[in-house]
């Protein structure tokens, strides 16, 4: 199994997730469809057999029309029918083996829109997870169409999986996550202090690097549960933190409201 990322748009990555068995490869949000057809072809791809779209969001779906006519005849998945060119909805669950070799599941993450789907792929010990716009490195999505507890939900859901489980998010927002991040988590924290310093040394990229197990750690938003992540958010706010989900929506208005941030 390899995964290729394709940075589109100002910030936004599509993926070719290939068969290391026949090369065969399925495109994951290709907003930009000329482009990741170019990335394929540089790759030696000379077959496309589905389009994976996490969510119905202009900048995801947008090249779905696009691929429809450049693939003809080729499966287009996704959560609901908002989904250009769909043929095919999922559910929580859906497994699909479009691939020789490589096992992809649907997981349902309703909150950013309510037909987010992410993909955990896995293939001979190898694993990761396409996590749209729910889940970025050290942050997450913005709760457009649902709750903090749907989000606090699909935080779980995605940090059940394995720890190496590898994270390819949907737009590069590390720098401003991470900003947000340093200033709730405590600095002496191996994790977090790791990610910043890697930023203040030039890392561009961070789609494909960071793991679940990372997330766990250096995400304010995968620790509500946290008591040292309850209590920063206590402190930041005035007020009386009551349960995981008010940590939640806590977390992302401080975030929204673009205040707290730590100097990377």
């Amino acid at each position: 199994m390899k995964i290729h990322a394709v940075p589109v748009r100002d910030d936004n990555y599509a993926y070719i997730l290939q068969s290391s068995v026949d090369g065969a490869a399925v495109f994951v949000d290709p907003y930009d469809v000329p482009a990741v057809s170019d990335a394929a072809s540089k790759l030696g791809i000379t077959k496309v057999v589905g389009l994976l779209t996490t969510h119905h969001h202009h900048d995801h779906s947008g090249g779905n029309d696009a691929f429809a006519t450049a693939y003809p005849n080729t499966p287009i998945y996704g959560g609901s029918a908002q989904i250009p060119a769909l043929t095919k909805q999922l559910v929580d669950g859906d497994t699909l083996t479009l691939l020789q070799g490589i096992t992809i599941t649907c997981l349902a993450t309703p909150c950013h829109t309510q037909d987010h789907l992410c993909y955990h792929v896995s293939s001979a010990g190898k694993q990761g997870v396409f996590t749209g716009d729910t889940l970025f490195v050290s942050g997450c999505g913005r709760f457009f169409e649902g709750t903090p507890h749907e989000m606090l939900a699909a935080m779980d859901k995605l940090a059940s999986l394995p720890k190496e489980t590898v994270v390819y998010c949907g737009h590069e927002y590390t720098r401003s996550n991470a900003a947000f991040s340093a200033a709730v988590l405590p600095s002496n924290e191996e994790a977090i202090a790791k990610l910043v310093h890697n930023l203040k040394n030039g890392q561009q990229t961070t789609t494909g690097v960071y793991t679940i197990g990372d997330e766990k750690r250096h995400n304010p938003f995968m620790r509500c549960r946290d008591a040292v992540v309850r209590e920063k958010v206590a402190q930041l706010t005035g007020e009386n933190v009551d349960g995981d989900v008010e940590v939640m929506r806590l977390l992302r208005e401080l975030k929204n409201a673009g205040t707290v941030k730590a100097n990377i």
